[in-house]
């Protein structure tokens, strides 16, 4: 990423902030996954001079600062925590501040956006695409189109994706057996699963737990 400042007054002060998502990733919302495809249905988007809530960015920046050198758990899920609602707050204002004036692209992603949410709330028992449109009044195949035409995923597959982020995180960050992991989301049994999950991710559960928490050697 480039940036650089073309104008610029005597008190001028810049805080700039950096992070990887990877320490949320398994715990953000299909919504916040479904933002980075605004930027395909309106490109100039990402061009923000001025947001407005310059002052209560800056204070998450702050109050990470504060909590970046803590060495106890507490501090650690703080950042976490602090950097999931930094997220949130960003998408929040990013989409406030996408509309072009284009009300086709802006339906698009209302639409778009609509769907990851009802994926969010219902990915757990319901993973057909009826489903999803009956809730929107929109027929099958036109969410499939709009679906397809934003994201280049079906709507299935968004489904299985939010399946997929939340078994990941079952198996990694908690001590559930994979039987009631398959229970937890709705799978007819642990064999069922375990096909769904080496499907989506390349290995089986039991393969892609004992992976994560394998030790790193010190070379």
């Amino acid at each position: 990423m480039r940036f650089s400042v073309t104008a610029q007054s005597d008190d001028c002060s810049v805080v700039i902030i950096f992070y990887r998502a990877d320490s949320i990733r398994d715990i953000l919302g299909s919504t916040v996954v479904g933002m980075k495809f605004v930027e395909y249905i309106n490109p100039r988007s990402c061009w923000v001079m001025h947001t407005g809530h310059e002052n209560e960015l800056t204070k998450y920046s702050e109050l990470l600062a504060v909590h970046k050198c803590g060495e106890n758990v507490f501090a650690a899920n703080e950042r976490q925590l602090l950097l999931l609602s930094l997220t949130y707050r960003v998408c929040s204002i990013f989409r406030e501040l996408s509309s072009d004036g284009n009300n086709e692209s802006n339906r698009k992603l209302e639409t778009y956006m609509q769907l990851m949410q009802l994926i969010d709330e219902h990915y757990m028992h319901e993973r057909g695409v009826r489903f999803y449109a009956d809730r929107l009044c929109l027929s099958p195949k036109y969410l499939t189109q709009l679906v397809k035409s934003v994201s280049g995923s079906s709507v299935q597959q968004l489904v299985f994706k939010a399946i997929t982020k939340k078994a990941v995180y079952l198996i990694t960050s908690t001590d559930k057996s994979i039987k009631t992991i398959s229970d937890l989301l709705n799978f007819p049994n642990a064999s069922a699963f375990g096909t769904f999950f080496k499907k989506q991710v390349g290995v089986s559960p039991v393969n892609y737990r004992h992976k994560k928490n394998k030790p790193v050697s010190n070379i």
